[in-house]
């Protein structure tokens, strides 16, 4: 039995952010291996439904415990951002995003750790959509909604895996000063770490013209938004001749949609080697995801990327070949509303990487 550790928001951050690209792929393939085992394997069977609470003030609490042969554990987050309002400026600041904790154990249910989830949890979500990202030929122009905790580290995993291929950043958001912070940010971090030859920009969300040629030149989309109304008409989107890599992370209950859902339908109606819809969990985005609801599009229609990971591991095929196809060049849209296995995943990868650098706070015989 290992000493039980706790890691704070801060130390979580130091230690994702010195990882190095290897590092990074050895956690992403965890996440990876993680989906599989939900999707091909029998995990699926063993994971308890997740709980979504809505107070009267708007704030939303979910509550998500997970199993595996290796640990169990529970995940608590808060998104205060429908309550707020009254607060000063500096408060609301601090209030901004998710936020949470991680409780783990081993299998048997011996304590192991104690984690700050807000970055966490952040970084997972993003690992599940560079699974696919890491597959594309081109990565050029890569457009971003949003300007919070999720979009932040979808850029700095795409700047750490492809910064060398990435030549311009459009971060879209309704606020232009949350734009001007992130931007600042990632522009700081880069300087220091990548030194990515990219040119950064941001763009307002009102501002429909330039959204839309920024969509119509992108080759990666992520969103990352919380958003109730659809981000973009489908249009910015279908219009375009070549391919195109489409995440969207934001919305993760039926009432929240990203992404119009004649996207979906439509990319899906490409074919096997021309366009894929694919989800972490298909059964839950058919009752959970904005999108997928309004797509109307049936089971067969949707992928689970741990299924898609398994048929790429596999022996060489007619469909695994059209698969590969459409990854790196066709039309991909992927939906994530969270499988709780991939938050046990991350949360032991982190535990292990302080045991490792003598990271955070161990409390013996807990």
């Amino acid at each position: 039995m290992s000493n039980f550790l706790v890691l704070t928001d801060k130390t979580v951050h130091k230690i994702l952010m010195a990882l190095s690209k290897p590092e990074i792929m050895t956690f992403l393939s965890k996440i990876g291996t993680s989906l599989q085992n939900f999707s091909v394997g029998d995990e699926r069977a063993h994971q308890p439904e997740p709980a979504v609470i809505q107070r009267a003030d708007g704030r939303k609490s979910l509550f998500r415990s997970f199993t595996s042969d290796t640990g169990v554990g529970v995940k608590i987050i808060v998104d205060p951002a429908a309550a707020l309002g009254r607060e000063s400026e500096a408060e609301q600041k601090r209030l901004r995003g998710l936020h949470g904790v991680l409780a783990l154990c081993d299998q048997n249910g011996f304590p192991d750790g104690f984690v700050n989830a807000e970055e966490v949890t952040g970084y997972r979500t993003s690992m599940s959509a560079m699974l696919l990202y890491v597959k594309r030929a081109r990565t050029r122009n890569v457009v971003v909604f949003g300007a919070g905790k999720q979009a932040l580290w979808h850029l700095r995993l795409a700047l750490a895996l492809r910064g060398g291929e990435i030549g311009r950043v459009s971060v879209v958001n309704r606020s232009e000063e949350r734009t001007q912070e992130l931007l600042e940010v990632i522009k700081r971090e880069n300087e220091e770490g990548w030194k990515a030859e990219v040119q950064f920009e941001g763009l307002k969300a009102a501002d429909e013209e330039a959204v839309g040629k920024a969509l119509g030149e992108a080759d990666v989309v992520f969103c990352t938004t919380p958003s109730k109304q659809v981000l973009f008409p489908a249009r910015y989107l279908t219009g375009k001749k070549e391919g195109c890599y489409v995440s969207a992370i934001g919305s993760w209950t039926k009432d929240m949609i990203e992404l119009d859902g004649e996207l979906l339908s439509e990319v899906a109606a490409r074919g096997e080697s021309k366009g894929l819809v694919v989800a972490d969990n298909r059964e839950d985005c058919m009752v959970s995801a904005g999108e997928v609801i309004q797509s109307g599009l049936g089971v067969d229609k949707i992928a689970e990327v741990g299924e898609i990971l398994h048929l790429l591991a596999g022996e060489s095929s007619e469909r695994q070949e059209k698969t590969k196809e459409c990854l790196e060049t066709g039309f991909v849209v992927y939906k994530s509303i969270g499988v709780s296995m991939t938050d046990l995943a991350a949360g032991q990868a982190v535990l292990e990487m302080a045991r490792k650098q003598g990271e955070g706070v161990s409390i013996p015989d807990f």
